[in-house]
């Protein structure tokens, strides 16, 4: 065993270096942070005890974890404040307050599950993979393994206590937290594996519904002073709650007809072009409104009591007797399948009846879930179908042929542009590919 300073032709090295050999193997570098022979001769004497101890091992599986903090430069870190240091971590947008409870909320289950039927386990390292699928298991089967939790409201945080069993959603939402953080502080911890990088469960959601034609006539007419300019903007626009109420005079063109925005949810930038009717709405509520925001009321109330927007939609739309929610099949609660946000839907779902490129409609709307791009497929696939088996009956003869013998060319044509006048841009299409198939 020798430690000593490199000679070159300026002198010794100022960093002390270790040569030695173990197994038949030499091992040589440079005594990172040693200042004295003293020093460089202890850190030595830990790389040959290391170096030894790790020709021992019988299999790679051990050696890792064996020598996990030696190997990746991590430190140990409790199940305790694991969270609190993977919320520290740099993202792209700031959690708000009341997303960042109920994460917090996800991992205190977890952490409360490993406490009582894993006591041993404290530190992040120290979970397994089988200790994961035992606590997923569990909240499948269970719900959730704590039987209170904490909750934001009206501006205050309120314990509640855990119903039985959990949707689908919820159970991968619990498990999603569980895995995020363990990647957040994968390097931090050492950890080279995560034990919750297992599939999620499959899960089927009841969809929001788009509002029938019926049901948008029976809201118009019952509209009030503060359901009106949520449904208003929300069936014109497809913007979510929050940018409905937080809209501001500064994300209104009215030079140039659009509005721009950039939507809380994604973050991304969307512009909704305004007809005429939105915006003579838009410019009445200008008069006298000198707030940044066009609706002051709700923007007051979203920032102190978001939930109490949503709360009170529903409750409307519950007075016109409008079904709002439905329980699943081997649920034990309902959820929600007509809301503000169903407007979302219906605005995609007219889409899809009008013809409009999808391309035009994702670029108003900002984001389309699964659900929204059902809507807009199946109605706009639907019409298609429909006006191309319209235009099929020419060559099915009998009572179409009979009835279009007995008018004369001047009224065919005449009733011809009539109809022509009333399609859709997408219906004029179809009837030109078809028009040019019979030349």
């Amino acid at each position: 065993m020798s430690v000593f300073k490199r000679k070159t032709s300026r002198g010794e090295t100022s960093e002390y270096h270790y040569k030695f050999m173990q197994n038949g193997k030499n091992y040589y570098g440079v005594c990172e942070g040693c200042t004295t022979e003293e020093q460089a001769r202890e850190f030595e004497a830990r790389l040959k005890r290391i170096s030894k101890e790790a020709a021992q091992q019988r299999s790679a599986v051990a050696l890792v974890e064996n020598f996990r903090q030696e190997l990746t430069g991590g430190r140990t870190i409790t199940l305790a404040e694991a969270f609190r240091l993977a919320m520290a971590k740099p993202r792209k947008r700031k959690l708000p307050p009341d997303k960042i409870l109920r994460k917090s909320n996800q991992w205190e289950d977890f952490r409360q599950f490993m406490t009582k039927n894993y006591p041993e386990i404290e530190t992040l390292p120290e979970v397994t993979r089988s200790h994961a699928e035992a606590y997923i298991a569990y909240i499948r089967q269970n719900g959730r393994f704590s039987t209170h939790y904490i909750y934001q409201a009206y501006g205050k945080r309120i314990k509640r206590r855990a119903t039985l069993g959990m949707a689908p959603l919820s159970i991968n939402a619990y498990h999603s937290l569980c895995k995020e953080v363990f990647q957040l502080l994968l390097e931090d911890a050492g950890i080279l594996f995560n034990p919750f990088n297992f599939p999620k469960l499959e899960a089927v959601t009841e969809a929001r519904e788009a509002f029938t034609p019926a049901e948008i006539k029976l809201i118009r007419d019952n509209l009030d002073d503060f359901t009106r300019p949520l449904f208003s903007v929300a069936i014109a626009t497809a913007m979510r709650e929050g940018d409905i109420c937080m809209l501001r005079w500064s994300d209104v063109n009215f030079n140039e007809n659009f509005i721009r925005r950039k939507m809380r949810k994604t973050g991304k930038v969307v512009e909704i072009p305004i007809y005429p009717e939105f915006r003579s709405y838009l410019l009445e509520q200008k008069r006298g409104n000198d707030s940044e925001f066009i609706f002051p009321r709700h923007a007051a109330l979203y920032q102190h009591r978001k939930n109490a927007i949503s709360y009170r939609f529903k409750r409307f739309l519950d007075s016109l007797g409008i079904q709002t929610r439905r329980k699943p099949e081997g649920r034990t609660r309902f959820v929600s399948v007509k809301d503000l946000h169903s407007c979302r839907h219906t605005f995609c779902y007219y889409a899809g009846l009008r013809g409009i490129p999808l391309v035009i409609v994702q670029s108003i709307v900002g984001h389309m879930s699964p659900e929204m791009t059902k809507h807009y497929m199946a109605h706009s696939t639907m019409e298609a179908k429909r006006e191309f088996m319209a235009l099929m009956s020419d060559f099915t003869g009998g009572a179409a042929e009979v009835q279009t013998s007995s008018c004369s060319n001047s009224n065919i044509r005449e009733e011809l542009n009539t109809l022509l006048d009333q399609l859709s841009l997408f219906s004029l299409r179809r009837v030109l590919d078809f028009a040019r198939g019979l030349l």
